[in-house]
């Protein structure tokens, strides 16, 4: 929480959770994690890391299942990045847009600590026949059947990057914000970091990797990619 002397954050949205950084009191360059901006479709999983698994597989040579220890005992890299919800600003919309109706602290840069996604990946072995990276987060639930954009169903948050973004610099899979293990809000205990993009593709509470010979076109993929563009 806050303290004293720091400013509150602005609630967006109480359930799922989303809650705003005040933007006018930006004074650093690094966000603290308790003052960082949380963007949530649904109700934050409650993940428990000794029975949490990431499975990999798909299109690649050899499927995996690792653990969180195996993932932090690999080669580590640190990286400073800015992630901002592409609904950034939506409130001055002349007419207002469908969606939460963030000012401007749906934004905020941290210091992520993972490890690069390419490295899972060619443990894994991608086939040739592959053109994208599908990840699925722990997250699901319905999204308002009275909105235009309402789910077909239950569904689970999964977004694909092109094969030549997820094995990037800039794209990692972090346990690590700002120096200490991720929050249950931010993604604990693994999410993706996908610099340049914006936060729709950092997938957070990450469980399962597809490496896909398609396109994909979910859900979040496809409808709401046409919504936001």
């Amino acid at each position: 929480m806050p303290t004293p002397q720091q400013p509150s954050l602005i609630v967006r949205q109480k359930s799922p959770q989303n809650i705003e950084f005040p933007f006018a009191s930006l004074s650093d360059w690094l966000i603290p994690t308790e003052l960082f901006f949380v963007r949530n479709h649904f109700p934050s999983p409650d993940l428990d890391a000794r029975d949490w698994r990431l499975r990999v597989d798909g299109a690649v040579e050899r499927p995996l299942e690792l653990d969180l220890d195996t993932i932090k005992a690999m080669q580590s890299t640190t990286f400073t990045a800015v992630v901002e919800c592409a609904g950034n600003g939506r409130v001055y919309y002349v007419p207002p847009r469908e969606g939460l109706q963030w000012q401007n602290g749906a934004v905020g840069n941290a210091a992520w600590t993972g490890v690069l996604l390419r490295e899972i990946l060619e443990m894994a072995g991608v086939k040739r026949t592959a053109c994208e990276v599908l990840l699925a987060g722990a997250d699901s639930g319905v999204v308002d059947a009275n909105k235009k954009t309402a789910s077909p169903g239950p569904i689970a948050f999964a977004r694909s990057l092109p094969l030549e973004k997820a094995i990037a610099d800039s794209t990692m899979l972090a346990y690590s914000m700002n120096e200490e293990p991720l929050t249950r809000d931010h993604g604990y205990p693994l999410r993706a970091v996908v610099g340049g993009w914006f936060g729709m593709a950092w997938v957070k509470w990450i469980t399962h990797i597809t490496v896909v010979e398609q396109p994909f076109l979910g859900y979040w993929q496809a409808r709401i990619a046409r919504r936001s563009g």
